[in-house]
């Protein structure tokens, strides 16, 4: 008698819904495609590798130059004129480095701007007045 009237009481439980409603049938999720974005100017990005490299090219002149400066003051024997070929070298070389330098740091900031970076997006604001959506939409 127990078992039968489990059995009846399961069965009466899983043949009704909650609250005795109906389930809304599921609906589909809408397709969205996304706006194509306007081609973007990479005119900056090729500027800033051509600076850099300009650089690291100038960058091995001033040393070449700095060079010559220091095989002069190798081969020099006036006082004076030692003391200035060493300052001549000095300020060549920290030229050289400096131009190597900002023209790598040019180079790698070119190479950022043109294939690491994306565009951001858009900033929108739009109304929609649907009843499954929301009445004021920002995207940022």
């Amino acid at each position: 008698m127990q078992r039968t009237a489990a059995l009846a009481l399961a069965l009466v439980i899983s043949c009704e819904t909650a609250a005795g409603a109906e389930a809304p049938a599921a609906e589909p999720f809408p397709v969205v495609t996304p706006e194509a974005s306007p081609p973007r100017s990479h005119t900056w990005a090729w500027l800033s590798m051509l600076g850099g490299a300009a650089l690291v090219g100038s960058s091995f002149v001033i040393t070449e130059r700095a060079n010559e400066l220091y095989d002069d003051y190798l081969a020099a024997t006036d006082p004076a004129r030692i003391e200035q070929l060493y300052d001549d070298t000095l300020r060549h070389d920290l030229a050289a480095r400096l131009t190597l330098f900002g023209g790598e740091a040019l180079v790698a900031t070119g190479l950022y701007l043109r294939f690491v970076r994306r565009s951001p997006p858009p900033r929108t604001v739009s109304w929609s007045l649907q009843p499954t959506r929301c009445a004021v939409s920002l995207h940022f």
